[in-house]
């Protein structure tokens, strides 16, 4: 009788990679307010929630786990004047002006 050898190990090996989870998308938002101006940045990307501030300079927070590009952004501002400024959209990278306040999503 003839003994065959199989490379099952291999085989085990490349399913196992094939099906491994692709890494959580990463994302970064950014908040910027011009000296003597303030905001909040309330929201979603990709399904997850956010919430942002910055007051005379930058506020940011990091996103794990966004699936897809979707979002949807409201922008309170007070400074010389006050704005409430709401952003709807579908795209991999966000950059919209409210007053003196960028918002960045990257």
């Amino acid at each position: 009788m003839r003994c065959t050898r199989f490379a099952l190990p291999a085989v085990i090996a490349a399913t196992a990679l094939a099906t491994r989870a692709a890494a959580p998308e990463t994302k970064t938002i950014v908040l910027e307010c011009q000296p003597g101006w303030r905001a909040t940045a309330v929201g979603q990307y990709g399904g997850v929630g956010f919430e942002v501030s910055c007051r005379n300079g930058r506020g940011h927070e990091r996103l794990v786990g966004a699936a897809g590009t979707a979002y949807s952004v409201r922008v309170g501002v007070e400074g010389d004047v006050a704005a409430d400024c709401f952003y709807p959209g579908d795209a991999p990278t966000v950059d919209v002006t409210c007053a003196a306040v960028r918002l960045t999503v990257r």
